[in-house]
């Protein structure tokens, strides 16, 4: 496969969906007629975007996107700045990227990157738990949205707890976290986690998708689906 593209910043949704499926498989009813339901490392993402297309430039580039088609695989992922961990100023706001850009004296004098999380030792492939080393960054909760090797994951549960509470600091240290799906890749100590701006390998869900139907043949609304691509 070849590497993924960078998806066109100008295709920016304006309704996002993100699911996860076919993450259970079933063994079956029993003769009482109960299901047993486990989890399974097949979970797939699959992603339909609402993107406007107002302007000509905007029309050009899902052009682009159509014609390339089912064969070219994309990074793309969902809209998680609101929810990403960042830290903390000393009353509570979050410092995101735009916030340490125009006010710096937020730092108090520290200029480092305002995330930074990595793999705390080796992250092997199928894992459902590894360890993440925060360098800099707020507390970490059940549901956010992480990319680790251009693909998505999901964190469902801290085992270990977290180092400090909700909207407080997030000390640094090591911590592990429980994520869905599987981990689809072994990654060695050190890896960069992403979580202001996550983002999977994706592409088309079908040749049909992303049709453009232009009022006037100037301006329309277009709903694309997508898959995970491997």
């Amino acid at each position: 496969m070849a590497d993924p593209l960078p998806w066109p910043g100008l295709l920016a949704p304006s309704a996002e969906e993100w699911s996860l499926r076919g993450g259970t498989r079933s063994g079956g009813q029993t003769f009482l007629g109960h299901e047993q339901v486990v989890a399974s490392p097949t979970a797939r993402w699959k992603a339909a975007l609402t993107v406007p297309c107002l302007t000509p430039a905007q029309v050009l580039a899902l052009r682009r996107v159509i014609a390339l088609g089912r064969t070219t695989t994309w990074l793309i992922g969902p809209y998680e700045h609101p929810r990403a961990p960042w830290n903390r100023d000393f009353v509570g706001n979050a410092l995101t990227y735009r916030q340490r850009i125009t006010h710096p004296e937020l730092e108090t004098g520290d200029t480092a990157s305002g995330l930074a999380f990595r793999t705390a030792g080796t992250a092997s492939l199928g894992s459902a738990v590894f360890d993440v080393q925060r360098v800099r960054g707020g507390v970490l909760e059940p549901g956010m949205m992480l990319s680790l090797g251009a693909r998505l994951h999901t964190i469902v549960d801290l085992p270990g707890g977290e180092l400090a509470n909700p909207g407080r600091q997030g000390p640094p240290g090591i911590l592990a976290v429980a994520v869905r799906p599987w981990l689809r890749d072994t990654y060695p100590a050190g890896t960069a986690i992403e979580f202001g701006a996550p983002v999977g390998t994706m592409r088309l869900a079908s040749d049909d998708t992303a049709a453009m139907s232009l009022q006037l043949a100037r301006t329309g609304t277009v709903q694309i689906e997508f898959v995970e691509a491997f």
